[in-house]
């Protein structure tokens, strides 16, 4: 039932039974034209005034002197609510690139039982805007074509993990967040086209959970209170209102969690 609690699990093979269920649904939402298109939602994920993306998304809110981009994959804009109206039960999947070192299969094969993958590309339709011209092609990649980009490690990881300030774990985490963009290149190397990338969500997913996990071990003390009552326009709602998952709808599932909640060697 659309709105019931859903679980997010490990990008897989596209024959696993939760990767079926959200590529027919990804299909289903990058088929429409309205405001629940795959278009719409993926062009309202970064608005004027509210910069949930990197890069350079710490000079967002200066004076409250933390990043707050680990809210992209809470905001309602994202394609979770959608996806579930279309097929029960669809939920994002997290790209653990501490592990999968290389773009997930079920995100680059060409067809997936014949049809076309709808996780390899997506034309994108981006209106002409007074700074910039219209742009109308199908998303690109190129991993690990940038000799100065990496993904990062388990271990680096676990490290932030340990970081006990909240800003600080943040800003370490988001500088991890941003190589992941420039390791896919292409598409996710630019601010307005990103997260019209379909990996996109597999990416941020992961960096979602990463701060799930942490809240686990360290919970929500030394958020800055400017923060916890900033309006998230045009949402309506503030930081404070996205901190918990399961209000939102969604849990990270047991099955598969190699990051080390404790911080050390599992």
């Amino acid at each position: 039932m659309a709105g019931s609690m859903v679980y997010r699990l490990r990008v897989a093979d596209p024959t696993a039974a939760h990767m079926g269920t959200f590529i027919k649904a990804m299909t289903a939402i990058q088929a429409r034209l309205d405001n629940k298109s795959f278009n719409f939602v993926s062009g309202s994920t970064w608005c004027p005034g509210v910069v949930l993306l990197a890069p350079s998304s710490k000079s967002a809110y200066p004076s409250a002197g933390a990043a707050i981009f680990t809210l992209a994959p809470r905001i309602p804009s994202t394609p979770r609510q959608i996806l579930q109206d279309q097929v029960a039960g669809a939920a994002l999947p997290w790209w653990d690139w501490t592990q999968d070192r290389v773009i997930p299969r079920a995100y680059s094969v060409v067809s997936v039982d014949s049809k076309p993958n709808p996780l390899r590309r997506y034309r994108m339709q981006v209106p002409k805007t007074v700074r910039n011209p219209a742009i109308s092609h199908n998303t690109v990649r190129s991993p690990g074509s940038n000799p100065q980009s990496r993904l990062p490690s388990k271990n680096e990881i676990d490290n932030v993990m340990l970081d006990t300030d909240w800003a600080s774990f943040s800003d370490r985490l988001e500088s991890y967040h941003d190589d992941v963009h420039v390791w896919v290149g292409g598409d996710m190397t630019n601010i307005t086209t990103a997260a019209f990338d379909p990996i996109f969500y597999a990416h941020h997913c992961m960096i979602d959970r990463i701060w799930y996990l942490w809240q686990v071990k360290h919970g929500n003390g030394g958020i800055p209170q400017a923060l916890l009552n900033l309006p998230l326009e045009p949402f309506g709602k503030t930081f404070r209102d996205v901190l918990d998952v399961q209000a939102l709808g969604y849990e990270y599932g047991s099955a598969a969690t190699p990051i080390n909640v404790a911080g050390g060697p599992q």
